[in-house]
């Protein structure tokens, strides 16, 4: 993935073009983005914290992109872990939101991957999502400690194509974490 970086600390943007960022900067590089010099190329932005008030000026270029910073993505972070969060989205990790009904849509793949690929990748957003799971899932009623036993997770999956009709029932016992 192309990945900006927006720090107003000149060496972690240095250090952030070195390790592969699209484009990398403070206040310069917000206005040549308001000006159209640079185009908006990259997939992910991440930003130090103190240039949020700054990044107001382009985010109605980056909003309708999916591309503002946000805390619960964990696209805003602090300086010395600004290049650490860099090496994780370069590397592909895929950013997931759940609405109100608990539905989550993500991408896992492309048709290219192959089968046992698109499992694997399954798998892992499987296990991801089972281990953010709240302790309090399934208690029923307050004070009761254990876990409800048959208490399920996941209730069913779909698979689909983003340019497709309709979607495939997945069978949660071939890929259960």
């Amino acid at each position: 993935f192309a990945v900006a970086v927006f720090t107003d600390n000149v060496k972690v943007a240095e250090a952030a073009l070195e390790r592969g960022a699209a484009v990398a900067g403070g206040a310069g590089l917000i206005e040549s983005i308001k000006d159209g010099e640079t185009s908006l190329s990259f997939q992910r932005v991440l930003a130090s914290p103190e240039m949020m008030p700054q990044m107001s000026a382009i985010a109605r270029l980056l909003g309708p992109r999916g591309l503002m910073p946000n805390p619960k993505l964990g696209t805003i972070v602090a300086h010395d872990e600004l290049l650490e969060q860099l090496d994780k989205q370069m590397s592909g990790m895929s950013n997931y939101r759940t609405d109100r009904e608990g539905i989550i849509r993500l991408g896992v793949g492309k048709g290219s991957f192959g089968t046992d690929k698109l499992l694997d990748n399954v798998r892992e957003m499987m296990n991801e999502i089972q281990s953010v799971r709240p302790e309090s899932f399934g208690k029923g009623k307050k004070g009761q400690k254990k876990v409800a036993k048959g208490t399920k997770y996941y209730l069913k999956a779909h698979l689909s194509s983003s340019q497709s009709k309709g979607s495939v029932l997945v069978d949660l016992r071939t890929i259960d974490p």
